[in-house]
C-alpha cells in the first residue's frame, strides 16, 4: 500500500460538474433500486459459496473457490479433490459479522459519513493506518471524502454474500454526498462481467456494480509499480492493472454444493 507524508487536503478536488451530477444521479437510483428488493437474510447455518478471481497485468489469472457458514462458524475448501471442514471458534469476520455492520448503520447520508470518519480517522496518517491491507484502498486516502468512500466501499466488498436492502441504499445515498465521487461505463470486471464504476480518487480505483441489480461485482485497480513503494521518495508510478471479481456467489446448505 503506498502511503505518502503530504498534508492531506479536507476535501477532494471538485469533478467537472456534470461528472458529479451523472454520480449523483446513478447512486440515486442503485438507492431505490436495492431499497425495493424484498430482505433476505440466509439462516446462520446456511452456507455461503464463493468463487474468486483477480487478473492482474502480467500475472497468472488466480481463481479461488471456498464455502463459509454465514454466521462464520465454519469453513470449507478443496486440497486435492477432498473437502476439507474447518471449525471456527469465534465466526467474527464472517458474512454474518459485514451483514450485522451493514445493519447497525444509521440512515441518514450526514451520519453514516460522520460514523466512517470514527473509523478511518481524519489525518493521513489514519488514513493510511486504517488502508493497509484493504482490498479497497490500493491507494492510500488523500482526502476525507476519498476515505469516506473506501470505508463504505470495504463495507460493500464485504457483504457479497447477503445485505439488508434498507442499508445498502443508505450507503448509496452516502456514497452519492461525497464530493469528487465519478463513475464510469463500459469496465469490466476479472471474469469480463460488465460494471458500472464508481470511484472518488480520480479512477485509479474502482468499485463496480452490476447495471442492472446494483450490487457489487468487482474492483478494478490500477496497479502501483514496485519501485513506488520500495524506494522511499520515488514518485508515484503505475504498472498495469488489478481486476477482482465476486465470479459466482451461491446460498447453500452444505459445502462442497455450488
Amino acid at each position: 500500500m503506498f502511503g505518502g507524508t503530504a498534508t492531506p487536503s479536507k476535501h477532494p478536488r471538485p469533478a467537472p460538474a456534470g461528472q458529479v451530477s451523472l454520480a449523483a444521479r446513478m447512486l440515486t437510483v442503485a438507492a431505490r433500486t436495492v431499497a425495493a428488493e424484498p430482505p433476505a437474510r440466509p439462516g446462520d447455518r446456511q452456507w455461503v459459496y464463493a468463487r474468486f478471481v483477480q487478473t492482474q497485468t502480467g500475472q497468472v489469472t488466480q481463481s479461488d473457490e471456498n464455502w463459509i457458514r454465514f454466521d462464520g462458524r465454519d469453513q470449507a475448501y478443496f486440497l486435492n479433490g477432498q473437502l476439507i471442514v474447518v471449525h471456527e471458534t469465534s465466526g467474527s469476520g464472517g458474512p454474518l459479522s459485514s451483514y450485522d455492520e451493514l445493519a447497525a448503520l444509521p440512515s441518514t447520508p450526514a451520519a453514516i459519513l460522520a460514523a466512517a470518519r470514527r473509523v478511518v480517522g481524519t489525518t493521513q496518517r489514519d488514513w493510511e493506518d486504517w488502508s493497509s491491507g484493504s482490498a479497497v484502498a490500493e491507494l492510500a486516502p488523500k482526502t476525507v471524502g476519498d476515505a469516506e468512500f473506501d470505508y463504505l466501499a470495504q463495507l460493500l466488498w464485504d457483504a457479497y454474500a447477503a445485505a439488508p436492502p434498507a442499508a445498502l441504499a443508505h450507503v448509496y445515498q452516502a456514497m452519492a454526498d461525497i464530493p469528487g465521487v465519478t463513475v464510469a461505463h463500459g469496465l469490466t470486471n476479472a471474469v469480463g462481467r460488465a460494471g458500472i464504476g464508481v470511484s472518488a480518487n480520480g479512477g485509479v480505483s474502482w468499485l463496480l456494480l452490476d447495471p442492472r441489480t446494483y450490487r457489487v461485482i468487482g474492483l478494478n485497480e490500477r496497479a502501483i509499480s514496485p519501485r513506488s513503494v520500495k524506494v522511499k521518495g520515488s514518485p508515484l508510478t503505475f504498472s498495469g492493472t488489478v481486476s477482482m471479481a465476486w465470479a459466482d456467489v451461491a446460498i447453500v446448505d452444505a459445502p462442497g454444493r455450488r
